[in-house]
């Protein structure tokens, strides 16, 4: 695989600081995906992991404490380095610069994470994860908005029809109660008059 030369290049760049804070190499994953082939390196220290995942650049970063895994952006924001930490930034035809931009960020992390108890850590990794469900559940959310608004559409297409049974069960199908119009509620109360 073409890109794993290029990450253990950058990985080089990164052995240094992290042999000096105890860090060893794990082992590589190669997997693929959708987007086509990747490799996963893992660096651990006791309890503390970093996940460094490659496909023509470095595309994730995290840092782990037992069970908590929080992304690079995410923790140097909470650690409050939003407007001087260097990745991620964009892609660039220096395929090392994106390690070169981890080694400078690596700084800010030297009290909390690698010489720390990764108590910021476990912060920032539970108000991601909060995020990440509160985001889940509002696509989730409106993913069965734009089920509804179907089935009200299907139920008003009945109506026209005359199938006033199959509009009235297409009409409870809907679990977005406050989608129905005051139009809708007539509608459901003339079907039950006449069915």
């Amino acid at each position: 695989m073409q890109p794993l030369k290029e990450l253990t290049e950058g990985l080089a760049i990164l052995d240094p600081f992290l042999k000096r804070y105890g860090f060893t190499l794990d082992n590589y994953k190669n997997d693929k995906g959708s987007g086509g082939q990747f490799t996963v390196a893992t660096y651990s220290s006791g309890r503390k992991r970093i996940i460094i995942g490659y496909r023509y650049s470095v595309g994730e970063l995290a840092y782990q404490f037992d069970n908590y895994i929080v992304g690079h952006p995410f923790y140097l924001d909470h650690l409050g380095h939003v407007d001087q930490k260097l990745f991620p930034d964009f892609q660039s035809d220096d395929k090392l610069l994106a390690f070169k931009h981890i080694l400078h960020d690596f700084e800010f992390l030297i009290d909390d994470f690698f010489n720390g108890y990764c108590q910021k850590l476990i912060e920032a990794a539970k108000m991601q994860a909060k995020y990440v469900q509160e985001y889940n559940e509002k696509a989730r959310g409106e993913h069965y908005i734009l089920i509804d608004r179907k089935k009200i559409e299907q139920a008003r297409h009945k109506f026209r029809e005359k199938d006033y049974k199959g509009t009235i069960e297409t009409y409870n199908s809907v679990e977005s109660k406050f989608l129905l119009s005051e139009l809708d509620t007539k509608t459901i109360e003339y079907c039950k008059r006449h069915i």
